[in-house]
């Protein structure tokens, strides 16, 4: 039997039904539990203009769609997975995209890997729906779930392109397989991309622009951060080892050099079930062609550049020296 049919034979988890709530808190704590629940499963529909490069004026006001970060790990990430269907599926748009992770390791993977693929089914884009792997698929496992992916209608790119002709148009959307898991291949990824498309570039990593900028990414999309999972007002997340690329790109819409990456919060938690001004996301994009600006009004972003990796020498042994007098 194969990998495919061994999916299909997947019971669908459903959460359990029972006549009392399972865990209650003590009756004192129900406002804080209401109030905390509320930080991790109340869906915010971000919707703004997605600026692209090169876009044919055609495809402006094409409507497109991001979720990230799924970790359907509980009953309760499934439930927040089907609400995000039913919110997307609202937006009526053209183009969904899905940016991975979507458990957070092979335990919860194999126990709602049928259930995850039959919500998926319930979307319904007009022209594609299309997806890409995390770091956490990568280690759950990236075949099963890229299985599970394909029977529920996705598209998956793993460091590849596919060319759609919308409106008389052609677009390209460029799936760069995960940064972390050493499975990135920016060049491989753009093979059949000529210097006249444009682009929109799905990269689970914001970090990945910095091996794919010099591409020409038309614009990126990305997750892996869950929005800094703790935001201040005016400072932004106290975080500061997810990202090389600058902190700023935890989440929204950011000007990388002469493209834009948009970092979608997610919708899971993982390890610290908390959110703070970082509500759960779904995407909804209308695109628009990025008006290129002069030198001297384009943003100036606190940009961080990789280090070179020094080799590391080996031990001398130690010598003891004499030491100098000093008058």
């Amino acid at each position: 039997m194969s990998t495919a049919e061994l999916i299909d034979d997947l019971p669908a988890h459903k959460p359990a039904v029972t006549g009392r709530a399972k865990g209650k808190p003590p009756l004192a704590l129900r406002p804080l539990h209401r109030m905390w629940r509320k930080t991790i499963d109340e869906i915010l529909v971000s919707a703004l203009d997605l600026p692209v490069r090169g876009l044919p004026a055609a495809l402006q006001g094409l409507v497109a769609c991001q979720i990230s970060d799924f970790h359907v790990d509980r009953d309760e990430d499934l439930a927040r997975l089907s609400s995000a269907v039913e919110a997307i599926n609202q937006q009526q748009p053209d183009l969904i995209f899905l940016t991975g992770d979507y458990f957070s390791g092979p335990d919860t993977m194999h126990r709602y890997l049928g259930a995850f693929r039959d919500a998926l089914k319930h979307l319904r884009p007009k022209s594609g729906l299309f997806a890409i792997l995390g770091n956490h698929d990568h280690w759950s496992s990236a075949e099963r779930i890229t299985d599970a992916l394909k029977r529920a209608g996705a598209d998956v790119l793993a460091n590849d392109s596919r060319r759609l002709v919308l409106r008389n148009e052609k677009l390209v959307v460029v799936g760069i397989d995960d940064l972390w898991s050493r499975r990135a291949e920016p060049a491989r990824a753009f093979a059949d991309v000529t210097s006249d498309d444009s682009t929109i570039v799905l990269a689970h990593n914001p970090d990945t622009a910095l091996y794919a900028r010099h591409l020409r990414p038309g614009v990126m999309l990305s997750g892996h951060t869950h929005g800094g999972v703790v935001r201040i007002p005016f400072y932004g997340s106290p975080l500061k080892s997810i990202l090389r690329i600058g902190k700023e790109f935890y989440s929204g819409l950011n000007r990388y050099e002469d493209f834009y990456i948009y970092t979608n919060r997610g919708l899971g938690t993982f390890w610290l079930r908390i959110r703070i001004n970082c509500p759960p996301e779904v995407s909804r994009f209308s695109l628009t062609p990025l008006v290129e600006a002069t030198p001297a009004e384009k943003p100036t972003a606190k940009l961080h550049p990789l280090k070179r990796v020094r080799r590391r020498r080996a031990l001398r042994p130690v010598t003891h020296r004499s030491r100098r007098k000093h008058v």
